[in-house]
């Protein structure tokens, strides 16, 4: 077992306690496989979890997104797990405040710890006088590691993009400027591509480049594969001094007297370790954060004509699939048969991430993989869950539908309304200008709170511009830090209901924060959804719709059927007007 590997190595090195996190240099979301050390170690396949080793005790820590998925997963591998958020379970970083013991060793890999996330850390474990050393003991025992991926970079045309990377560097240095700084350093991947209007194939449906970048007042320097820059050189040289990724860290060593400009969030603590000491260090977010997540006008023109053509490969794999509710159709077939419709697509360059394609009590997992040789069938009865977005060089999408694949029963009908009902009043909500996103959040839990039913998730969350499909700052959710939301935000929508070894619902669309009106004294916004594909109606209980909810409702299906039936004809556009007939009591 390999938990016992990394426990002699501990014994040998004098370590006490060990830290694995979901992490690697750049503090991405979502890993290349290289990095994937916790899911080597614990077995748990999820995108978010930490796992801390003693010499006699073995935790892994993930949210309520995976609790039933990493029980299951990490039960062979000698972890127990601990349930974020739950009552009287303590976080990591206070579970090791309270158990190590004074004078103790506490290892760690640098390179996957922010900087705030070290501060807070070592901050905690101040007053045992615990020493913690920046140590790797993984790579040596990761014998078949996977390589890191060898796809070329390529350029976002502007037509897509919207603005060119000279025009978001001046935008960047100009903020640089007031802050009166001298440079920053950029580790984080969706940011660096956004700047430089690079991509890449390094993560798994998700278009990035691993790479550092650093801004100069006169110089722009993008460190990475020099063999997978080499495609878009020329068309760069004019922008960004390249050197190789593996130069980085020396590279930034030779600052001194300087003013650099860091996101203690997305540096790692190796990299603040290196410039620190000579130089003078200013923290805040990463300028382009705040920038990328206004989308501008290009962008959302792309992105609203992205989504139809999303809707109608979404339309026609349900249409497929419940034609086919009789086949004994596979969870993973049926989502391969969603990437290949999407697939057609000339703009298409892959899922935004990997299909959730969930069958009854699967469901129930919000973030459940079926595998070829892991799989429920689709039964001609209950729910079946699919939540599916694509990379297309137009947009970023994400849109979740649960379907009804035969007779429903009551409680299925009414946690499905209850969904819905959630949806909806998120979806029609109209709020003040600068309203904070975790304002809204009980907006859409409200209706599921007054039947007692909660998700243990954000109700939403910001997308990327063929970028990551969770993009920041903003997000709906009722954690801080809170955001303030603002016009051409981009958010999605997806409360859902829960319930272990029965099914999942969720129902999500993606919304962008519009101007509404101008009072006398008071500005306001509100959302206008940009997906479009029908909603189940056969799991709809309109008696526990308001008449404003009903109206909402059709409203949504009446643009639904607008924007797709032109793509359709024959026996599929009926099918279409059906699935978006008006709803009455």
């Amino acid at each position: 077992m390999i938990l016992n590997e990394i426990r002699n190595i501990m014994k040998e090195k004098n370590i006490d306690f060990y830290i694995i996190p979901t992490k690697d240099p750049h503090g991405s979301e979502y890993l290349p496989d290289y990095y994937k050390e916790r899911e080597f170690v614990t077995g748990f396949t999820g995108s978010q979890g930490t796992a801390v080793i003693t010499g006699d005790e073995a935790y892994l820590w993930t949210d309520g997104r995976y609790f039933i998925q990493a029980a299951k997963e990490i039960k062979d591998f000698g972890f127990e797990l601990q349930k974020e958020g739950q009552v009287g379970v303590l976080n990591y970083t206070d579970w090791i405040s309270e158990n190590i013991k004074e004078g103790m060793t506490l290892g760690l890999n640098a390179e996957y710890f922010s900087h705030k996330n070290f501060f807070s850390l070592s901050e905690k474990l101040k007053y045992k006088n615990v020493k913690i050393i920046d140590i790797d003991l993984i790579s040596d025992l990761w014998k078949y590691r996977y390589p890191l991926p060898k796809d070329d970079a390529f350029l976002l045309d502007v037509k897509y993009a919207g603005k060119t990377s000279d025009e978001k560097i001046s935008k960047i240095r100009k903020i640089l400027e007031n802050k009166k700084v001298d440079m920053t350093i950029v580790s984080s991947l969706v940011d660096i591509a956004w700047t430089l209007n690079i991509r890449g194939m390094d993560i798994k449906d998700t278009p990035v480049l691993i790479s550092f970048m650093i801004i100069e007042n006169d110089k722009v320097i993008l460190f990475a594969d020099r063999e997978k820059t080499k495609s878009i050189e020329k068309e760069i040289s004019d922008v960004v001094e390249l050197r190789d990724y593996s130069e980085f860290y020396d590279y930034i060593k030779s600052y001194k007297d300087k003013k650099i400009y860091l996101d203690p969030n997305s540096i790692n603590e190796k990299i603040y370790k290196g410039i620190c000491e000579k130089n003078e260090i200013i923290f805040g977010n990463n300028i382009s954060e705040n920038l990328k997540a206004i989308k501008n006008e290009i962008e959302i023109e792309n992105l609203e004509d992205t989504y139809v053509r999303d809707g109608v490969a979404l339309f026609k794999y349900i249409y497929w699939l419940k034609k086919n509710a009789k086949n004994k159709i596979g969870e993973y077939e049926a989502g391969v048969m969603l990437d290949n419709l999407r697939a057609e697509d000339p703009l298409y360059i892959s899922n935004s991430f990997e299909t959730i394609s969930a069958y009854g009590a699967n469901a129930a997992m919000m973030h459940y993989h079926a595998t070829r040789d892991k799989e429920s069938i689709i039964e001609p009865k209950g729910f079946y869950l699919v939540d599916s977005g694509g990379q297309y060089y137009s947009g970023t999408t994400d849109i979740t539908r649960t379907i009804a694949m035969g007779e429903l029963t009551d409680e299925e009908v009414r946690d499905y309304t209850l969904t819905l009902k959630s949806h909806i009043n998120l979806m029609d909500a109209v709020f003040l200008k600068g309203t904070y996103d975790l304002a809204l959040d009980g907006i859409a839990r409200y209706a599921l709170w007054q039947e007692r039913l909660d998700y243990k998730c954000g109700t939403g969350h910001g997308i990327g511009f063929v970028l990551s499909v969770h993009e920041g700052p903003h997000r709906i959710s009722p954690r801080d830090p809170a955001v303030r939301m603002k016009e051409n935000m981009i958010v999605s929508n997806e409360p859902g209901v829960y319930k272990e070894n029965k099914y999942g619902i969720r129902i999500e669309n993606i919304m962008r924060v519009v101007f509404d009106c101008k009072t006398e004294d008071s500005i306001f916004n509100k959302f206008k959804t940009i997906s479009f594909c029908p909603f189940e109606l056969k799991a709809i209980d309109a008696n526990l719709l308001t008449d404003r909810q009903l109206e909402v409702l059709n409203s949504y299906h009446r643009e639904v059927f607008t924007k797709l039936s032109p793509f359709f004809e024959g026996e599929i556009l009926d099918y279409l007007r059906e699935s978006t007939k008006e709803v009455i009591r």
